[in-house]
């Protein structure tokens, strides 16, 4: 089979002139050769965006394994941190409360120590056996004394007990100045294992309190608590001031 641009070869010098056989519209020379025809250029491609790119976009939405566990493990340590400052914020406050309300009751007790010991009577009594009792007695684990009323409750004057009894201070009001014993205990202050009580005459302190008379009183008192933590609370008042 032969071309149309072998033949066109073939014809030699003496073939005629005209239009190109492949239709580009160009003219033939005289000699009857004809030109080239370059041939289309291949797109380009490109490594980077070919097959490996198409695979990634073909991936499905959403996170690995590996990524999820290290998400839980990130998760985990913040909410370990999270609660361990949780608990130490409620301990503290806990234990704030606590302190405070220690000092609330204790600030309650050093008042009416201060109301009792500051309205102190130079009035001697009975005991619940009837033998005599001077104005202000020293017990064991506390004192009694007879103290005057404020405003105009009667009988203007009571007489009161202070001492530590099963870890508690206590405070017991008489029912009556003479021959009864102490009436109903009111608890001030809890925790409390020991209690020291000092006197102060003319002279200075003393542990003991012999009076020449039975109405004389001490000019102070000082009361030492020991908690059971073993921390002591010292209280000095003035008696009758």
């Amino acid at each position: 089979m032969v071309l149309a641009g072998d033949a066109a070869t073939r014809a030699g010098p003496g073939a005629d002139a005209g239009p190109c056989a492949a239709g580009c519209g160009r003219q033939r020379d005289g000699g009857g050769r004809t030109h080239r025809h370059p041939q289309p250029a291949a797109p380009a491609r490109h490594p980077a965006r070919g097959e490996p790119a198409m695979r990634r976009s073909a991936r499905p939405n959403g996170f690995t394994l590996v990524e999820m566990l290290v998400s839980l493990l990130i998760f985990s340590i913040i909410a370990s941190i999270a609660t361990a400052m949780t608990v130490g914020a409620t301990r503290s406050f806990a234990a704030s409360s606590t302190a405070l309300a220690a000092l609330s009751d204790l600030d309650r007790t050093r008042s009416v120590l201060a109301a009792d010991l500051g309205q102190a009577a130079e009035r001697p009594s009975l005991a619940a056996d009837g033998s005599p009792m001077p104005a202000f007695t020293l017990t064991p684990d506390g004192f009694v004394l007879v103290r005057y009323r404020a405003g105009d409750v009667l009988p203007g004057i009571e007489k009161v007990a202070w001492g530590v009894v099963d870890g508690q201070l206590l405070r017991q009001p008489f029912p009556a100045i003479d021959g009864a014993p102490p009436g109903e205990p009111l608890a001030m202050l809890e925790g409390i294992s020991a209690v020291r009580i000092r006197v102060a005459d003319r002279n200075g302190w003393r542990d003991d309190w012999a009076p020449r008379q039975p109405e004389e009183l001490p000019r102070a008192v000082e009361m030492t608590l020991i908690r059971a933590g073993g921390v002591p609370v010292t209280l000095k008042f003035l008696v009758a001031a």
